[in-house]
């Protein structure tokens, strides 16, 4: 069978290369990116570029043409993963099945972070829902740092829609003392800077305000099956390794969020420490970007349970050990043809 991934991190060379080792012979994986240098190339028995600029509509068009003219009979979606949810059946209609959530409505809301905080909020779990603040203009975004500043003016904001992180930033005006000479910035600015920037900001996307909360970020892998839910938190350290780590209070939230969402694929959901406390940051609808990480510590091969269940072939997976292991994400030197 013909399995397209389309525009990709790059670790899904390793997503790609777990399918293939649990099903020998029986996929034929086709990938495309923007760039001709996407890593997961390496992994793909065909490889294409995509449109750099292209409207959602146009691109989920481009989708649809491409499974046509390729055979691909398996769709597993990243870019724009919202926009190919909401015309799912289109692919339907043309034999494809593709690896999203049928629910698009609530592939949308997860799209949104104050969206999602809303519909966890509705679904009785607000415990786990931060303090935010949702600016729609510069000064909302200032009063909203006035209204959550902590005494040591730790605060963070990005995009109300965002993937990866790429607009989060910490607030943190101790970057001005000579004490942070040896320390790496990362993504932290001081007030004044987060509001030189902000200020020639149109805030067509708002901008959601949170207490910046310092302990320690976990990643939690999940998948819904026949069997029962699969659960993997990922504690994550700042280094180059990641402890699997079968919390009983993390799980226990994880369960009661896969029972308000009720989808069958691959999602990931990302909390954070504050003290002994932890709170959801997102939820993604989608396989993460360190999954195989997850697999590797679990010993639950997660993107072929998910991808033989939306062929509707059950895998057996036996539940993990519930102990502790440490991950390491080692880099591993390969050509890359430009």
């Amino acid at each position: 069978m013909r399995i397209w991934f389309n525009h990709w991190f790059s670790t899904a060379y390793h997503l790609i290369n777990l399918i293939r080792d649990g099903n020998p012979e029986k996929f034929y994986f086709v990938g495309s990116n923007k760039r001709n240098s996407a890593i997961y190339k390496r992994a793909c028995d065909e490889w294409f570029l995509e449109p750099e600029k292209i409207s959602e509509d146009d691109y989920v068009d481009f989708c649809l043409n491409f499974c046509r003219e390729h055979a691909i009979e398996i769709f597993v979606p990243r870019r724009n993963l919202t926009a190919v949810a909401q015309r799912r059946e289109d692919f339907e209609n043309i034999g494809v099945k593709v690896l999203v959530g049928k629910d698009a409505r609530l592939i949308k809301i997860l799209d949104d972070k104050v969206a999602t905080y809303e519909f966890m909020t509705a679904g009785g779990l607000d415990e786990i829902v931060p303090t935010y603040r949702l600016a729609k203009n510069f000064s909302e975004f200032v009063t909203a740092c006035d209204e959550i500043k902590t005494s040591t003016n730790r605060v963070c904001y990005k995009l109300a829609s965002d993937e990866g992180a790429l607009t989060f930033r910490v607030i943190d005006d101790s970057l001005e003392n000579i004490s942070a000479l040896h320390n790496m910035p990362n993504m932290k600015v001081t007030r004044a800077a987060a509001e030189k920037i902000l200020s020639a900001y149109d805030f067509k996307i708002p901008m959601i305000v949170m207490p910046y909360l310092n302990g320690r970020e976990v990643s939690v892998d999940c998948l819904t099956t026949p069997r029962g839910n699969i659960i993997v938190p990922r504690f994550k350290t700042n280094g180059r390794y990641s402890e699997i780590k079968f919390d009983d209070e993390i799980i226990s939230a994880a369960e009661k969020i896969l029972s308000v969402m009720k989808i069958d694929v691959p999602i990931n959901i990302q909390f954070r420490f504050d003290g002994e406390k932890f709170f959801l940051l997102e939820i993604n609808p989608r396989m993460s970007g360190g999954l195989q990480l997850s697999c590797l510590g679990a010993g639950i091969n997660i993107p072929d349970v998910a991808i033989n269940q939306l062929l509707g072939v059950e895998k057996i997976w036996t539940p993990p050990e519930k102990k502790s292991c440490r991950v390491a994400n080692i880099e591993t030197p390969i050509i890359i043809d430009d």
